[in-house]
């Protein structure tokens, strides 16, 4: 929801639900597989310390889980002419396993693993 347009995104959000349910899928079942997938457990933080910049990867809350999963998913379909089929087919194919936003979260991972040993300058 941009500028707060709360009825258009809940316009959008039901098409995607009956575009789903037309597709033989349950739409509330689908959603929830797909966030739960999608949602990254790390994110990575810039720290300075002694005058460089460190990428520490940091655990998130529940909450924020879902949220970053939420924004992976949109980031995905935004700026495509007809959003709700890709909105759709994205929610799909990442509740399946195979998606661009579960890819992504896949490299946030990677990368959070890779910088692990910079965890000491966290100090939250």
């Amino acid at each position: 929801m941009r500028d707060g347009k709360k009825f258009k995104s809940e316009k959008i959000f039901k098409k995607v639900l009956v575009k789903i349910s037309l597709k033989g899928l349950s739409p509330t079942n689908t959603v929830v597989l797909a966030v739960n997938n999608v949602k990254p457990v790390v994110d990575v933080r810039t720290i300075r310390r002694r005058g460089k910049k460190f990428q520490v990867p940091v655990p998130l809350k529940p909450s924020r889980q879902i949220s970053k999963g939420i924004q992976a998913l949109l980031r995905v379909s935004k700026n495509k002419i007809f959003f709700e089929d890709f909105l759709a087919n994205e929610l799909i194919n990442s509740m399946r396993g195979r998606s661009k936003s579960l890819k992504a979260t896949k490299r946030l991972h990677k990368f959070a693993f890779q910088n692990r040993s910079f965890t000491n300058y966290r100090w939250f």
